[in-house]
């Protein structure tokens, strides 16, 4: 499970982001980084929200619903409550990549300073992921046909914060895309059965 820290500032963060975006891309990777962080699963857990800074997160639809302009990942930085109720100044801070090969072949990966490894979409759910975590693959379920979820990060170091191994992790995915060494680190939780 993540490590807890308390509510960045959505500007501050998106001031972070927009700088990463600003590099440059090789010409052969198509990435996506959608600058605003998220941290509602839907309209209505933002508008319940008591912090100051709700309005200025985005939920997770609004992640998926970007025009990507050929991409074939997106990317996006999650700043979620820890609470279940999610009235809480405490907050997990992880990243969430949807990879894409061809319209019915979607991957999710979420990257995490401090996962646990299990198997199977339920279990993960359930007793590793986060609670923001669980919400987001549940939520892409529904919306897309996932082939498979996958997990994955690095563990905190002394002086490491949550927000900046993230960073990194989407630095690393940005500039190099699919041929990064970022995603040696994941392990597949759950795989659709048929098709």
């Amino acid at each position: 499970m993540a490590s807890s820290n308390t509510l960045l500032r959505a500007a501050d963060i998106q001031t972070r982001l927009v700088a990463l975006k600003t590099r440059q891309q090789p010409v052969n990777v198509k990435v996506f980084l959608q600058t605003r962080p998220m941290a509602y699963k839907d309209y209505t857990a933002k508008t319940a929200s008591t912090h100051v800074d709700a309005e200025e997160f985005y939920t997770f639809s609004a992640w998926t619903a970007q025009p990507l302009r050929g991409a074939t990942i997106v990317l996006g930085l999650f700043h979620t409550s820890s609470a279940p109720d999610g009235l809480t100044s405490e907050h997990e801070t992880w990243a969430g990549a949807l990879m894409m090969r061809g319209r019915k072949n979607k991957h999710l990966f979420l990257w995490d300073c401090n996962v646990e490894k299990t198997s199977g979409l339920p279990n993960f759910l359930l007793q590793s992921a986060t609670k923001g975590q669980s919400e987001l693959g549940e939520y892409l379920c529904s919306k897309f046909d996932l082939k498979t979820i996958w997990v994955g990060g690095k563990a905190l170091g002394n002086g490491d914060t949550p927000f900046e191994l993230t960073m990194q992790w989407l630095d690393e995915i940005l500039t190099s895309g699919e041929a990064s060494s970022g995603w040696d680190s994941f392990n597949c939780v759950w795989e659709k059965r048929g098709d």
